[in-house]
């Protein structure tokens, strides 16, 4: 059986003694980086000489920390971070030691926003892809394994570190994103055999039932099929079966008001189905909100494992969302938790109308051959580097309709203004075509007098207002031309 002076142990990147500390703290969050600090007795003199202190804060920052957590049945928790503050600590005009802070490995990913696209790809494809950018050691291939297992035709990423997206797309898509403090998982969460017994191995157990509206109506524009696409529920189809979860959740609409007739706009869903996939995640999200679970563990307990808690006769079987390990002194260890029902369908924090604003931003066309007719292009964006081509999107014309309208596509490699609807990354489209300094029309003149319309091939109409005459020529030469005095 472990010890108490067992129950927490540190170790510091170069420095091969015991670590003596005191007051440790190490926040964990789900889809959010972990925090830590403690007070750090590096050196055993009562009173430090300034220059020692001086050598070890450049010494050490920067270094990775290791805190494993043993309970004394044998329980063990391991969390790794990095130091990313040192701050020297004076007492009566000399130094005694130093106060440590740092975040987990994830702020690796968290670093310099990116911009970039991706076609035809799954979700763990993309997930990978962002994380093999890290620390090879910062994942495992089996610990990525979402479970939206739709291929995404286009999914961009814009001006967002590889964190803050893969944290957006677990949002959106509702998947488990944390750092189980040794490496990054996503998409799902682990069973585990720990028990807490509500008096003996958890105390300060608390219950928060939370009754809030779970119902949601939404439509949007299904631009293939020129379909408005509407979807509603009351609440989840599938709600954790937990006592004070369900009877939340049959009791919610007591706080909503009545009917989902009219309801909300969206374009982060293209399709009757996407539609129908974010009213199913965000019910399920309300539900997931029900009823939190609190207390203080002497068994560490890590971000996203399964556990059971055994309060007289009674069973919670919960998922740890969130944890604050504390520790004042060496042989002293407290778990301080927040867990949720293990059988919700989406994570707590699934937030389906979250989406990468993007500005109106120039563009190159890249292609121009829509394989569907809708005079649709695809563009490349003046991003840095990468993957930076759009899928096949709209343009804004004068004038459309079913064998009429104004047709004009342009040319590959010419300039255009894309926006995006409602701000979105995903809704991108094009508003018109630029000049540039490497691309004059030639037909400037001092009082703007000539309207034209000319084609790759030469075949043109030139307005001239000056003298009101109106030339119209092919690609041979041939002329008709009008000289604004009614001749021909």
């Amino acid at each position: 059986m472990a010890h108490f002076s067992d129950q927490v142990h540190i170790t510091i990147g170069g420095f091969t003694q015991n670590i003596i500390y005191y007051d440790l703290k190490l926040s964990q969050k789900m889809a959010d980086h972990h925090y830590f600090s403690f007070v750090w007795k590096y050196n055993a003199k009562a009173v430090i000489p300034p220059a020692e202190q001086d050598k070890a804060m450049k010494s050490y920052n920067g270094n990775e920390v290791i805190f494993t957590f043993k309970s004394l049945t044998g329980i063990k928790l391991m969390s790794k971070g990095i130091i990313t503050g040192l701050t020297s600590i004076d007492r009566n005009g000399s130094p005694v030691g130093l106060h440590v802070s740092g975040t987990s490995h994830s702020i690796v990913i968290d670093g310099m926003p990116k911009s970039r696209t991706y076609l035809e790809r799954g979700m763990d494809d993309i997930v990978l892809d962002l994380l093999y950018e890290g620390p090879t050691e910062f994942y495992q291939r089996d610990a990525i394994r979402s479970t939206y297992m739709k291929e995404f035709s286009y999914m961009a990423q814009y001006n967002e570190s590889n964190f803050n997206f893969l944290k957006r797309l677990a949002l959106r898509y509702g998947q488990w994103f944390y750092f189980d403090g040794m490496r990054m998982q996503f998409g799902q969460i682990k069973n585990t055999k720990i028990k807490l017994i509500n008096g003996a191995s958890l105390h300060d157990f608390t219950i928060q039932a939370n009754m809030s509206a779970h119902k949601i109506s939404l439509g949007g524009y299904d631009y293939h099929n020129a379909a408005n696409i509407r979807n509603s529920s009351a609440r989840t189809t599938s709600g954790s079966k937990d006592g004070l979860a369900s009877n939340i959740g049959f009791n919610q609409g007591t706080v909503a008001q009545p009917g989902l007739i009219v309801g909300a706009y969206t374009n982060n869903a293209q399709s009757k189905d996407e539609l129908e996939e974010m009213v199913r995640l965000q019910t399920a999200a309300s539900d997931a909100n029900s009823v939190y679970y609190s207390g203080i563990s002497y068994f560490p307990l890590g971000l996203g494992q399964m556990f059971t808690i055994i309060d007289e006769n009674t069973e919670r079987h919960l998922i740890c969302i969130e944890a604050t390990h504390h520790s004042e002194v060496h042989g002293n260890y407290t778990c301080k938790f927040k867990a949720i029902p293990d059988d919700v369908s989406a994570p707590h924090y699934t937030d389906t109308k979250v989406f990468a604003r993007a500005e109106t931003q120039p563009a190159k066309i890249k292609d121009n051959n829509d394989p569907e007719g809708l005079g649709r292009v695809r563009v490349e964006f003046f991003w840095a580097s990468g993957n930076k081509s759009s899928q096949w999107i709209r343009m804004i014309q004068p004038h459309t309709g079913v064998g009429k309208g104004f047709y004009f596509i342009p040319e590959i490699d010419e300039e255009v203004l894309v926006g995006f609807e409602g701000g979105n990354a995903q809704c991108p489209y094009v508003m018109g075509a630029h000049y540039n300094g490497q691309e004059l029309s030639g037909y400037n003149t001092p009082k703007n007098d000539i309207k034209a319309i000319r084609t790759r091939s030469g075949c043109k109409i030139i307005i001239n207002d000056a003298d009101g005459s109106i030339l119209t020529e092919d690609k041979a030469g041939s002329k008709v031309f009008q000289d604004g005095q009614g001749n021909i």
